[in-house]
């Protein structure tokens, strides 16, 4: 028989294998140097090993999965606010449109005065208002934050002064000592004092409360404006801020009737457009692109309402769990990095298990073949662990460079 033929003997088996995969996993840092070390003695111990760091991980991501609905809150908030961003600077490209046709056009006086000119005026006033409560969002999202922090401080606070209460009503924290012991007392009770996290508290729902009122005031500003760019035949009667009022009145804590229409009288353009281009038929110029500022003013104020109503249902859930939504929102890259190592895992795992039952089998294979056998293993396309074929492939490459030096 050639050597070539000569079987291979298990220990060679068992390191082939074992070193592809200690490789793999030294590339990418799926278990501890000390698991290592244990986990190179033997294939079982690297199982073992293996399989235990999976469980672990495993089930902190079990756990994390228990504040998805709060990455999904942090994502909505997220969207929320690009998407008034993005609507806004759709309304401010199409109002710099405008601009640049009355630019092209040589009006007259009385064709600019009679809604050119006012037209320009209002849209750029609405512009800014929008703009306005995109930056008003973002400072409200900021303040939720905030409340949600100290919510959390308040309630740490207070859980931690009960605790404190509980340990002094024992044998040593009632008793009776001496004027230092007594000043030490105090000292430890005084500094679990909860009062500064209540006023922090406090403050930080006033500020919250008062962005809030803001928002649905500049709301409000924003339908009466966009209310003006609407046919007054398709203007309902009762249409004013009671609806608004209510859909999105979660946002603050103040009754929804205490809110009122808008205090300012508009332009109302599309009326004064229509007279207009009676009486001056050149502005028929602007025409379509008047009438699309229209349509998209009353499409920005339905979409800025309808973002009010997400935020809200959003920033409901962080408070659900505000530890859960800053560890999602501060340490989002962490949690990637334990689920990429949980999928490398589980791809070893299997191929660990499939390669010990093919070590036991055609135990006449010379080494070289025996070797050819993993690689097709490897290979498998619809293998459990396809997914980290080729990490596993270059790994075993670099195992038999490795064993080739000590055979």
């Amino acid at each position: 028989m050639k050597l070539e033929d000569k079987p291979a003997e298990p220990q060679y088996r068992e390191a082939l294998v074992s070193m592809t995969a200690l490789v793999f996993i030294e590339e990418h840092a799926l278990l501890r140097p000390d698991q290592l070390g244990d986990a190179k003695n033997s294939l079982q111990a690297l199982f073992l090993h293996t399989s235990g760091e999976e469980t672990m991980l495993r089930k902190l991501i079990d756990i994390l999965k228990i504040t998805k609905q709060i990455h999904q809150s942090f994502a909505s908030i997220s969207n929320v606010l690009s998407g008034i961003t993005r609507g806004v600077q759709t309304v401010d490209d199409k109002v710099a449109a405008y601009k640049q046709a009355l630019a092209t056009m040589t009006l007259s006086a009385e064709e600019n005065t009679a809604f050119a000119g006012p037209f320009l005026s209002f849209s750029q006033a609405l512009l800014q208002k929008m703009e306005t409560f995109d930056e008003n969002m973002h400072q409200y999202v900021e303040f939720k934050e905030t409340e949600a922090r100290y919510t959390s401080i308040h309630h740490i606070a207070m859980e931690a002064r009960e605790r404190l209460k509980q340990r002094l009503a024992g044998v040593l924290g009632s008793k009776t000592g001496s004027e230092v012991e007594n000043r030490i007392r105090q000292n430890v009770v005084s500094s679990f004092d909860y009062s500064e996290a209540e006023t922090n508290l406090q403050f930080a729902r006033r500020d919250a409360h008062n962005k809030a009122e803001e928002i649905l005031e500049q709301l409000e500003d924003i339908r009466a404006m966009c209310l003006m760019a609407k046919n007054p035949s398709m203007r309902e009667k009762n249409e004013d801020s009671t609806n608004i009022s209510v859909t999105v009145s979660s946002l603050s804590a103040a009754p929804a009737t205490n809110r009122t229409k808008s205090k300012v009288e508009y332009d109302d353009v599309f009326a004064m457009f229509a007279k207009a281009l009676r009486a001056h038929p050149r502005l028929l110029h602007l025409k379509d692109i008047v009438l699309e500022l229209f349509k998209l003013y009353q499409h920005s104020y339905g979409m800025l309402r309808l973002d009010c109503n997400s935020l809200t249902k959003a920033i409901e859930t962080m408070f659900d769990n505000s530890l859960a939504y800053f560890e999602a929102k501060e340490e989002d890259q962490d949690i990637r990095t334990k689920r990429e190592k949980l999928k490398m895992i589980e791809g070893l795992i299997p191929f660990l298990e499939h390669t010990a039952v093919a070590m036991t089998e055609d135990t006449v294979l010379s080494y070289g073949r025996f070797s050819r056998k993993i690689s097709d293993i490897i290979s498998e396309k619809r293998a459990p662990w396809a997914h980290v074929a080729e990490y596993l492939l270059r790994a075993k490459v670099q195992a038999e460079a490795d064993l080739s030096t000590r055979l």
